[in-house]
């Protein structure tokens, strides 16, 4: 079950990967800002069936990760079972993602322009699903996690699949 759904991962994927990265051209001299994944337009966020009024800007209080630009939404109202959340580090790689002994169930998706790997974590496992994707300037995850103690409606890679098929083009394409 696991393999089949990493296969339609990579076919929803690859098909995705093909849209329009994030434009704009820095300015000469000027360091180039992270990307920040809570500028995905509301609208995209709407279209993919998140909650946009769950918008979660950084790291829980008391949780301070510094490498790592983090937005979580919420699943569908009224009764959301599951976290989805798109951060981006300038400081790792995919090869990062690679190589990270917590990672189970790790799969290279071939996507034109971009590199991306699927995996599972060994603390949350089968309650999460991830994506790392390469980014311009870094890279990106987008993580699907079961809340707290609830229960999983379905296969957390089924649902990552879609949301993550809807921002994928909201992601800066690396830079050649």
């Amino acid at each position: 079950m696991q393999r089949r759904g990493v296969a339609t991962l990579a076919a929803v994927l690859l098909a995705s990967a093909c849209g329009n990265g994030v434009g704009g051209t820095p300015v000469a001299g000027a360091p180039a800002e992270p990307w920040d994944p809570c500028s995905i337009p509301t609208q995209v966020i709407e279209t993919t069936g998140l909650d946009p009024t769950s918008k979660k800007d950084g790291w829980p209080e008391g949780l301070d990760v510094d490498d790592w630009r983090l937005c979580t939404w919420q699943g569908p109202q009224p009764s959301p079972w599951y976290f989805f959340s798109v951060r981006f580090s300038t400081d790792y790689t995919l090869d990062d993602a690679k190589n990270d002994v917590a990672y189970l169930d790790l799969a290279d998706i071939s996507a034109p322009d971009r590199g991306m790997v699927s995996y599972r974590t060994r603390t949350r496992a089968p309650l999460d699903c991830n994506v790392a994707v390469d980014a311009a300037n870094g890279t990106a995850k987008i993580s699907l996690d079961v809340i707290g103690s609830a229960s999983a409606q379905s296969d957390p890679c089924q649902v990552l699949l879609k949301h993550a098929n809807d921002v994928l083009d909201q992601i800066p394409l690396p830079t050649t």
